[in-house]
């Protein structure tokens, strides 16, 4: 079989020259079943620029070698079992491996190499602790041993202290003999008052021998005791040993999550690393952009441009129909409209006229700015000046569903002054004041007054990196309430007046309908509007029937819930007891999984806390019916619900319903999978 496809053709400059004295050279960049990595294969053009190569299955290098020029890296080619002859021309545009394929399943795949690795360090320790085990069990022996031994040396000192005993009494014997041989004869004095003094000699010896043989039993006595404290801890140790063991051997299947049967990443692409969905993709190749096909592209569209915050701090516009990835993930909004105008004129935002705007641009992050300057006609006046503002014919519409206006910007002052936001009600013939929101510039305290100071929340944060500090404040409308308008200001401290020079850098001033800020929306003369982003996938090969296991990564851009259910994920126009949705609930603030049994009544599981900003959120749906939600790594206990699956002509949208912004998350997700099997509660550990 002939393991080798040939690349032929001419070699022709720009001009279709032939080029003369050149040399091909192939370099394999990897292994294949028949090259190794590194050899070298080449090839010399005859004077017409004619080659002709047979080349071996593999990823090769291309170089050319022309006389009297530095070699020149020509590109990559990859020839595979079913490449058709061609020429190098026609392998260099082909699209490499390395090109389509994602380098975050290289990152999945030395994750598995890792818990290989693992689990292998697991098996040695399991190892490890029996030899311990081993260790402490002859410890043991060795402590019982010591103990025995400690008993025979008492045992043994018992009878010295005995025969002890046993020798002073004769010695007592021996001297009352004496004694009596002494008044029996007197001849054997002599030899009486020897024995007696050898007797009461080896009675001496006797006691001291007694008292040797008493501190003995004592010290035996303490070794016992030494040797069955040694017996405790060498116990002691291999217990823990052994309980160390079983955490360390813990089989890792159990721990370590398999491979997605749905993985999207989320992070800067819209590029699937498993599952289905069909779409077109770009790619460069050399300095071209081309689209090609791909059933791995997730479907995005949104009929206008928006802006966003790219992972470097920066105001980005994007295009119609492209996505917009931050630091948290793929951003979602719902449509919102924004009534402040001309935004990239400062000088045209509504200030007063006794506000000068000196200085106007755009910083290296972005943001167009103005610096908002009180002429010296308001010097020692104590009263709040507009920087920015919308006409009370202009304002926010509260009649209808909407009840919520959302006025925010970003500031920056070193001046210790205040931002004022004020929210005022407009009848079709006057307006009211309703209430403020006072921050202060340098400890950012917020102080609400007015009227209808309880109906509104503020929020502020600063941006260490850019300087700009980004100030929000929502006010509730209620009933009888028809238009609410704002006005961004400058106001003097708290309790002081206006001071000559008094200033503040404001960017990116917005009023819109809506009970949590969005994404600035460039305006021009007239409110603008932001239509939805709208993201799916089809549920074709992606999510059948039970069991199923979902995770991903959410953050909320907001306190207040921008409608009465935002979608985390949900099924497209499920038919009935088809439907599975992933949400969160506006009352309780807590997300939730919730299923349809075949009569279309709904199961959920809802988490027990509310999660402040972010959170990861998955859901273990087993195939007997019972689910159960996990997040942040809390699983709560299961509910039951007989569901039956979804069929393959729906889809799965995450983040939103409708091109009108119904159901919409305002918010990130990122890293969303799926695997078709129940996994268990530790596999969804994951916290952010």
């Amino acid at each position: 079989m002939n393991m080798a496809v040939q690349i032929s053709g001419v070699l022709k400059d720009g001009a279709g020259k032939p080029i003369q004295n050149c040399t091909i050279q192939l370099k394999a960049k990897r292994n294949s079943t028949t090259v190794v990595v590194n050899t070298v294969a080449s090839e010399n053009p005859d004077e017409a620029g004619r080659y002709s190569m047979d080349v071996e299955y593999g990823q090769y290098s291309v170089i050319l070698l022309v006389e009297g020029f530095p070699p020149s890296h020509a590109g990559a080619i990859t020839v595979y079992e079913d490449s058709k002859p061609g020429t190098l021309n026609d392998f260099l545009g082909a699209a490499t491996e390395d090109d389509v394929r994602p380098e975050a399943l290289y990152r999945f795949e030395k994750m598995v190499e890792e818990v290989a690795r693992n689990a292998e360090a697991a098996s040695q320790s399991a190892a490890a602790a029996k030899k311990s085990e081993t260790a402490a069990a002859s410890s043991r022996n060795a402590a019982k041993t010591s103990e025995t031994n400690a008993g025979n040396s008492a045992k043994a000192a018992a009878s010295s202290k005995t025969a002890a005993q046993n020798a002073a009494t004769a010695a007592e014997r021996s001297e009352t003999n004496a004694r009596a041989s002494e008044e029996a004869s007197a001849d054997s004095e002599e030899a009486s008052r020897r024995n007696a003094e050898s007797a009461a000699e080896n009675a001496g010896v006797a006691t001291t021998k007694a008292r040797e043989a008493a501190a003995d039993a004592t010290k035996a006595g303490q070794k016992k005791d030494e040797a069955l404290s040694a017996a405790t801890r060498a116990e002691k140790a291999a217990d823990r040993a052994e309980v160390a063991a079983e955490v360390t051997a813990e089989p890792y299947a159990n721990i370590v999550p398999p491979l997605p049967d749905v993985w999207i990443p989320f992070n800067d692409s819209l590029d699937m690393i498993a599952g289905f969905s069909p779409g077109y993709k770009k790619i460069a190749i050399g300095d071209d952009v081309v689209q090609v096909a791909s059933d791995k592209q997730v479907n995005f569209s949104r009929a206008s441009t928006a802006t966003y915050i790219n992972k470097s701090g920066e105001l980005k516009t994007a295009e119609i129909n492209e996505p917009r990835f931050e630091c948290d993930g793929l951003l979602i909004e719902g449509q919102r409209t924004n009534y402040m105008l001309n935004s990239e004129s400062p000088a045209s935002w509504g200030k007063s006229s006794n506000m000068d705007v000196p200085e106007t641009g755009t910083d290296s992050f972005g943001f167009t700015y103005g610096k908002f300057v009180c002429n010296d006609s308001l010097v020692g006046q104590t009263s709040a000046i507009n920087m920015a503002s919308i006409a009370a014919t202009k304002s926010v519409d509260v009649s209808g569903d909407n009840k919520y206006v959302t006025t925010s910007c970003r500031f920056k002052t070193e001046r210790q002054v205040r931002l004022r936001i004020r929210f005022d009600k407009y009848d079709g013939s006057a307006t009211t004041f309703l209430g403020d929101a006072y921050i202060d510039t340098q400890t950012l305290e917020i102080n609400m007054t007015g009227g209808a100071a309880g109906r509104i929340t503020a929020r502020v944060r600063k941006d260490k990196t850019t300087g700009w500090i980004f100030a929000e404040a929502t006010i509730q409308a209620i009933d009888g309430e028809l238009k609410i308008g704002s006005q961004i200001q400058y106001s003097p401290e708290r309790g002081g007046a206006t001071v000559s020079g008094d200033y503040i850098y404001l960017a990116t001033p917005q009023v819109e309908n809506g009970p949590c800020v969005s994404s600035f929306i460039i305006s021009g003369g007239s409110a603008t509007t932001r239509a939805s982003d709208l993201v799916s996938i089809p549920t074709r090969n992606n999510l059948y029937k039970l069991p199923f296991t979902f995770l991903l990564e959410i953050h909320k851009n907001w306190d207040i819930a921008p409608n009465a259910a935002p979608r985390v994920w949900d099924i497209a126009a499920a038919n009935t007891g088809q439907s599975a949705i992933a949400a969160i609930n506006r009352g309780s603030g807590k997300l939730y999984m919730s299923l349809s049994n075949p009569s279309g009544l709904y199961v959920n599981s809802a988490a027990t806390d509310v999660f402040a900003e972010k959170t990861t959120f998955g859901c273990i749906a087993k195939a007997d019916g019972h689910f159960h939600v996990v997040t942040n790594g809390k699983a709560v206990n299961e509910v039951y619900c007989e569901y039956n699956g979804v069929t393959a002509d729906k889809n799965i949208r995450f983040g939103g319903q409708t091109n009108t912004g119904e159901r919409h998350l305002f918010g990130h997700i990122r890293n969303f999978r799926i695997w078709h099997k129940e996994l268990n509660d530790r596999q969804l550990k994951e916290v952010v």
